[in-house]
């Protein structure tokens, strides 16, 4: 599976500048999507963590990079995919708060392990409902420098539909 790399103005011209084709898994688009695609933050940014959320949140603010695509390609995978992992992870959070809130209202020598076990539910909740998200569904990230957008285990039938595309012009 190759990486695939769009250049971003292609990717923000919207419908008809990309193949009615699944960038990620190669099978025909049944819908087209508008989406925001952004970079990955720094990895030097990971170190702010430690002195704060905040400060984390600020330099990965100013420094992210955004393509927003009017029409990206959508498949029937892509649907399934993220619907299998928001029915698993919008439940799991559920409890987890269930579990939180529970352990805090029981007030007995239980408690602890309760809300602790609630945090982990939480938490195992929070990563399944993300990894649902529509860009990690995608998997398409936008370069350091915002020239690219890049799909990670991209599909050869989008590329050879890319290519067929570019002949044509």
């Amino acid at each position: 599976m190759p990486v695939i790399t769009l250049p971003a103005a292609q990717v923000a011209a919207g419908a008809g500048h990309l193949p009615p084709v699944c960038p990620r898994h190669g099978e025909p688009a049944t819908e087209q999507r508008s989406i925001k695609l952004i970079s990955k933050p720094p990895a030097w940014a990971a170190i702010f963590i430690l002195g704060g959320g905040i400060l984390y949140l600020i330099i990965v603010l100013a420094l992210r990079k955004t393509v927003k695509a009017p029409a990206w390609p959508w498949c029937a995978t892509c649907s399934a995919q993220r619907k299998k992992l928001l029915a698993i992870g919008l439940p799991l959070l559920a409890v987890g708060l269930l579990l939180v809130f529970g352990a805090i209202a029981m007030n007995s020598d239980a408690s602890a392990v309760l809300a602790l076990l609630g945090i982990v539910v939480l938490l195992a909740g929070t990563i399944v409902a993300a990894r649902g998200g529509q860009l990690p569904v995608t998997g398409a990230l936008v370069s350091g420098d915002g020239q690219y957008v890049e799909v990670k285990q991209g599909s050869d039938r989008f590329l050879m539909a890319l290519n067929r595309g570019r002949t044509r012009v």
